[in-house]
């Protein structure tokens, strides 16, 4: 049984160096992240991180600010790397060489995020 993950061949450089201008969310636990030329709407489960730990996940109590500590780590913050896996189609976009955000893929029927480079669509999670 092969359940092998490996990175994908989309090339990603269109949005390095590109810095977090907005973070709005939508609805409870969707965001929509504006980059300088492009932007990410995510509908699955994600998570921010950094090297000690988880900073705040799509599933936080009820209560807690989600969207001031996401604008907090994220806005201004350049794109360093963007890994996409096959075959889950989850995405992982570093932040400043420090920060993580992670989605995941969890659905065969619902795109997961739609990735924009300006008003284009460049990848769909789906």
């Amino acid at each position: 049984m092969d359940i092998s993950i490996k990175f994908s061949n989309v090339d990603f450089s269109i949005f390095l160096g590109q810095k977090v201008t907005d973070v709005i969310p939508i609805g409870v636990e969707l965001i929509n992240i504006k980059f300088e030329n492009g932007n990410l709407n995510v509908e699955c489960p994600w998570r921010l991180r950094n090297r000690n730990g988880i900073l705040v996940g799509s599933t936080e109590q009820p209560g807690n600010d989600f969207l001031s500590i996401l604008k907090k780590h994220l806005l201004r913050t350049p794109i360093t790397n963007v890994y996409h896996f096959d075959p889950t189609e989850d995405l992982i976009i570093e932040f400043n060489k420090e920060l993580y955000l992670d989605l995941f893929a969890d659905s065969t029927v619902f795109e997961q995020y739609q990735l924009y480079e300006g008003e284009n669509l460049f990848l769909i999670g789906k």
